[in-house]
């Protein structure tokens, strides 16, 4: 009896906590789709945040949301929710859409896994983390069931076919008015006519907003329920998984692409490290941008053979891979210097300052896998490159990155060979409106033009709710 009492109480506490974080999105996040990610602020920290909190409490086996044992990924995730609060980083807001996510899904399914200390990460953990995501949408109508059976009276044959046909009924309308009947009207004339008599019906009993609301607050309220609970379930974990490489086969590979690699690089020695850019911006593009993609993508590609023979083949194999991984940093270095010059003389943007990074994660992991060859116990290599991404990804995320592209830029300008155009700098928010209007003062002809970026950034901070600002955003409405 006590045990079904506990199970009721921790239902009703889910139900309470999720409904809860739905009505907070409903209230303070309806919309910002309309303004893109101007009204996303302190209210999507709060969001995120109290999220994160709820599914670790709730849903973790391990109920202390600051053990030890998991501070290793929460503290990123942390991070990478308050960063919202912070910045107005167009960019780094946009990429959260996937990252968080992704990253959410995997650690939360690291930290519930039986054996999470020990697991080697590989295809079935892989596996496991899709088998976790799909449970997810398994637990739907189980949530919807547990919602209508805490709100009626204790079940006999006849509530219960009642509950299930309620629940059937429910996911119908969701599914149907928001998927089903929109991609339909799509497909056909005749259907989005009659589509649109049914919402404009819908219409003369509710408006539209607060019945896409009520539909929206449905759809998050029962989906949080049901990833909360899922991670409350177990979920068929496989053994650690020992698959050997045929060495023959790797061996092949590895020496014919080193062969390519050690050819590519003798003949293009003197191109590789260039010193200087041409004038012609196209042929720039093509000798750096070009080539850096080229280059970087090797790199990924490199990583992967690396993942598939360490410690699957013999040493021969094993020590061909090792020089495979030193040709594959020479590779990385050369796109890296390509970069360097077209930075330092056309500036950075968004995409050459994040291209920049993500070279330096690649360095970083190619050197830390070039250690482990000298090593004889076997590295967890998955696990150790998803945390190696989750950390400088967070890092990144929380770091005054506009703030380094505007000063670096106004600093890189100077050189007399220089090609920036201070210009492209109104890519940037309002991050850098402050440092945007001191420079007009102090050098009004090289920021001439900029006075419609900065009257914009301004009435889009005006524009703001309070709850929408971030602490760039009372920093420059406090100076």
């Amino acid at each position: 009896m006590n045990n079904a009492n506990n199970t009721i109480n921790q239902t009703s506490i889910i139900i309470a906590v999720s409904a809860g974080i739905a009505l907070f999105w409903i209230i303070f996040l309806w919309g910002f789709f309309d303004r893109e990610f101007l009204a996303l602020g302190i209210n999507t920290s709060i969001f995120l945040i109290a999220f994160l909190y709820a599914t670790v409490k709730l849903g973790l086996r391990q109920r202390k949301f600051f053990a030890k044992e998991n501070l290793a990924w929460i503290i990123p995730l942390l991070l990478i929710g308050t960063s919202f609060a912070i910045y107005d980083n167009i960019f780094i807001k946009g990429t959260n859409f996937l990252a968080i996510p992704i990253f959410t899904l995997i650690f939360l399914s690291f930290a519930v896994h039986k054996n999470h200390n020990t697991v080697r990460w590989g295809t079935k953990f892989i596996i496991y983390v899709i088998e976790r995501a799909a449970q997810i949408l398994g637990m739907i109508p189980k949530s919807v069931h547990s919602v209508i059976a805490i709100l009626t009276p204790k079940e006999n044959a006849k509530s219960n076919i009642v509950k299930r046909a309620v629940i059937g009924t429910i996911l119908f309308i969701i599914i149907g008015v928001t998927i089903i009947i929109p991609l339909l009207g799509s497909a056909d004339p005749a259907f989005s006519s009659l589509a649109s008599s049914f919402y404009s019906w819908i219409g003369a009993f509710i408006d539209e907003q607060t019945f896409g609301k009520i539909i929206v607050f449905i759809i998050l309220f029962i989906w949080i329920m049901s990833l909360i609970s899922s991670f409350q379930k177990q979920v068929t974990e496989q053994g650690d998984e020992d698959n050997k490489t045929d060495s023959l086969i790797a061996g092949i590979v590895l020496a014919g692409i080193l062969v390519l690699y050690i050819v590519f690089l003798y003949l293009q020695i003197e191109r590789i490290w260039i010193s200087d850019l041409p004038i012609d911006f196209k042929e720039t593009e093509s000798l750096v941008k070009s080539g850096f993609w080229q280059l970087f993508i090797l790199t990924i590609l490199n990583i992967g053979f690396f993942f598939g023979c360490y410690k699957k083949t013999n040493k021969k194999v094993q020590n061909i891979l090792l020089g495979f991984t030193a040709a594959s940093l020479l590779l990385l270095a050369s796109a890296a210097w390509r970069m360097g010059l077209y930075v330092f003389f056309y500036g950075f943007s968004y995409q050459k300052f994040y291209a920049s990074y993500t070279v330096i994660f690649c360095a970083i992991l190619l050197l830390w896998l070039l250690w482990r060859m000298f090593k004889h116990e076997r590295a967890n290599l998955l696990k150790t490159t998803c945390f190696l991404l989750l950390w400088m990804y967070a890092l990144i995320a929380v770091m005054p990155v506009e703030q380094f592209i505007f000063r670096a830029n106004n600093a890189l300008h100077t050189k007399e060979d220089s090609r920036i155009n201070m210009y492209e700098m109104t890519m940037l928010s309002s991050d850098v409106l402050c440092l945007a209007e001191k420079s007009q003062i102090e050098n009004p002809e090289l920021f001439d033009g900029w006075d419609s970026w900065v009257e914009k950034k301004r009435n889009d901070i005006d524009e703001k709710k309070w709850y929408e600002m971030n602490v760039s955003n009372i920093f420059y409405i406090s100076k």
